[in-house]
């Protein structure tokens, strides 16, 4: 009698032990969640309950902990970049945990914390995918865009693209380096410049503030430009060699400290187009981010008779994605960021549009424990 009550004892234990495992992978999951829907455009979101999403084959679900809110958001909620339908849950600087499987979804397991880029997927089979260009495959879908994003409690994803974010960085760091901090790192590589060569980066915000950092770990010189003092200041304190106002006179100045071998413009406004131009030294590359609403115009022997390149720029692949990741749980890179609770995101959506935004707004979820 006493060796069977050690047997069901220990079997007992055993038990207790597979349950209480058990017991922080099982994660309920409501029927219904909080999403801000855009409608219509230049109208406010709405904030709705909808049914939480169920993960199709090859995605997860995700329980969405922290959304940065991006310039490309007010492209779409102007009409700018107008989605193929309406109504749209916008967003796509989403973290948050995996709580739920589909069908072959094998890379994640529930409880994993993962990113949620621009690119929901890829054909993975084209030119461009085969090459490292799978941000630019023609048949790319796009978060909150051409699907659902991150603008809501959960969000299906697809588990090849959700990237696992790795200890030493908080939900609301990581969220704005899944597009600001990936599209900066993603721009500064595609200049080509060698280390001790000089940057100008114009735009500083959350964009331009990512990349003076990722430019001086690069060992660049860095110049920024920006029309806000302020701006300017905080540049500085993030490393930026000199820094320089935007204007007539820009050019002309960054010239005088020696021009450009690489210029990245992360501002929406065409009026930075000819500074570049007259910045750059020969054979320098300008590399396009910022996505201005006009047209820009140059006379052919400004770019030709100095052997210059301009580069489009958009989002970033995996790979430079998982680099900028392993630099910021390092420490090495760190946002500006605002943080706002989700039920205000119309009034950060406001404070995008009008500039009084220093930096990135994180959009932060209701109960989420971090």
């Amino acid at each position: 009698m006493d060796y069977q009550s050690n047997v069901i004892d220990n079997c007992v234990v055993l038990l207790l032990g597979i349950l209480n495992d058990l017991k922080g992978m099982i994660m309920l999951i409501p029927k219904s969640m909080k999403a801000a829907l855009l409608k219509d455009y230049h109208r406010p979101l709405e904030l709705v309950d909808m049914p939480v999403p169920k993960p199709a084959e090859g995605e997860v679900l995700i329980q969405v902990e922290a959304s940065g809110l991006c310039f490309t958001d007010v492209h779409i909620w102007k009409g700018e970049h107008a989605p193929p339908t309406l109504p749209l849950i916008m967003g796509h600087e989403g973290i948050g945990l995996v709580v739920a499987l589909g069908l072959n979804a094998s890379r994640l397991k529930v409880g994993d914390r993962v990113g949620i880029g621009y690119v929901y997927g890829a054909c993975g089979h084209c030119r461009d995918c085969l090459t490292g260009g799978e941000n630019y495959c023609p048949h790319f879908d796009a978060t909150g865009y051409s699907v659902h994003g991150c603008f809501s409690e959960y969000v299906c994803v697809r588990d090849q693209w959700a990237n696992k974010i790795p200890h030493g960085i908080t939900p609301v760091e990581a969220a704005p380096l899944m597009c600001a901090g990936a599209a900066a790192y993603a721009s500064i590589k595609k200049t080509g410049v060698q280390v001790g060569d000089t940057v100008a980066i114009f735009g500083m915000g959350g964009l331009g503030q990512y990349a003076v950092q990722i430019s001086k770990l690069m060992g660049l010189r860095v110049i920024a430009v920006d029309i806000s003092t302020e701006k300017l200041v905080t540049a500085k304190e993030l490393g930026a060699d000199e820094t320089v106002t935007a204007g007539d006179k820009a050019g002309e100045r960054i010239i005088a400290l020696g021009g450009a071998h690489g210029c990245v413009n992360f501002a929406p406004v065409t009026s930075t187009w000819p500074i570049m131009l007259e910045a750059c030294n020969p054979r320098a590359r300008i590399v396009l981010t910022g996505v201005p609403a006009g047209e820009m115009a140059f006379y052919t022997y400004q770019v030709v008779e100095r052997g210059l390149t301009v580069v489009g720029s958009s989002a970033s692949n995996r790979q430079e994605m998982n680099e900028l990741l392993r630099l910021a749980a390092g420490g090495k890179v760190k946002g500006v960021i605002n943080e706002m609770p989700f039920d205000d995101i119309n009034t950060a959506l406001s404070e995008l549009i009008e500039g009084r935004v220093e930096g990135r707004i994180v959009l932060t979820m209701k109960g989420a424990d971090f």
